[in-house]
């Protein structure tokens, strides 16, 4: 009976953030100059309100579930569909708990169209690139004035590693967390409007994968639960989630400091095998997030289509 809670116990350490990441954009479209540099810090929260409602939900009916026990007199027991759902959803919220993630990103301009940058989240760090597509309105030379505007689409693709630690699991020494692994891939379609070089809106709808590798030890260890405790508590080698979804933000500044406030809404898709049946670990996700950027001045040379 002691097996059962230490893979509960790894799966919310090793997993968690396992459907969650950070997902702000904190950039608009347009690239920056070749040479200009771009320094960033900011505050995210992940709010897994899809998980957060099945928790509630089902607590609410298993309420009156045993409430209506009571007022007939019979004794409550949970039924096998009412476990599966109550154990599904405090794993949902467990492996995707809600938080708050800082991030500071350096980004720099390496040729004509094309920037690329480093992020790091406290538990992540991203490395991506970001091509200019599309440019388009008043600005010429790069430098816009009070009353122009410019409009602008770039592609981006970004990879990140996940960052594991847990003391708890050390000194169990059932497992060691550098064991685990984690690697996302980012796809994001930049789409932007500068207005005077002053108030910038820009969108960013995005697809992520994300895959973590567990413990080959502790995926062992937990198929040897289901003998002793007649509870299938076996975990899988791997993991798999997806994300489908958009960002909408803004900035406000002028030429060297802006100030970005954004909000990124869409699904997660995360099912795993666990305890012996296909689990949906994810649903709806919001990550508001707002951040402060401070870039070096481009030079004089810039044409149109670099970023400022």
């Amino acid at each position: 009976m002691r097996l059962l809670p230490v893979p509960l116990l790894a799966l919310a350490l090793a997993l968690a953030p396992g459907c969650a990441t950070t997902l702000s954009t904190m950039q608009t479209a347009r690239t920056l100059a070749p040479g200009q540099v771009q320094i960033s810090g900011g505050m995210g929260v992940f709010l897994p309100v899809g998980n957060i409602i099945r928790v509630v939900d089902t607590g609410k009916e298993q309420g009156r579930e045993a409430r209506d026990a009571v007022d007939e007199g019979r004794p409550y027991t949970l039924s096998e569909e009412a476990q599966q759902k109550l154990l599904t959803a405090g794993v949902s919220l467990m492996v995707a708990p809600p938080g708050a993630n800082p991030e500071l990103m350096v980004r720099v301009g390496v040729v004509d169209r094309v920037d690329v940058g480093l992020r790091y989240s406290g538990i992540s760090l991203r490395a991506d690139a970001k091509v200019l597509l599309f440019h388009g309105g008043d600005s010429e030379g790069g430098r816009m004035e009070p009353g122009q505007r410019s409009y602008d689409v770039a592609l981006g693709l970004g990879a990140a590693r996940h960052f594991f630690s847990s003391p708890v699991l050390d000194v169990l020494e059932v497992v060691q967390m550098g064991d685990f692994s984690r690697y996302d891939v980012e796809v994001p379609l930049y789409v932007s409007a500068d207005f005077g070089d002053i108030f910038k809106l820009y969108g960013a709808p995005k697809y992520v994968y994300s895959h973590t590798r567990l413990d080959a030890r502790l995926v062992d260890y937990s198929q040897q639960g289901k003998p002793v405790s007649g509870f299938d508590a076996s975990l899988p080698a791997t993991v798999g989630s997806h994300f489908v979804g958009s960002t909408v933000g803004m900035a406000l500044g002028y030429r060297y400091v802006y100030l970005f406030a954004e909000l990124t809404g869409g699904y997660v898709s995360c099912k795993p095998n666990l305890f012996g049946a296909e689990r949906q670990l994810g649903g709806v996700t919001f990550y508001p997030a707002f951040g402060l950027a401070v870039r070096t001045g481009a030079p004089d040379r810039e044409r149109v289509g670099r970023g400022r």
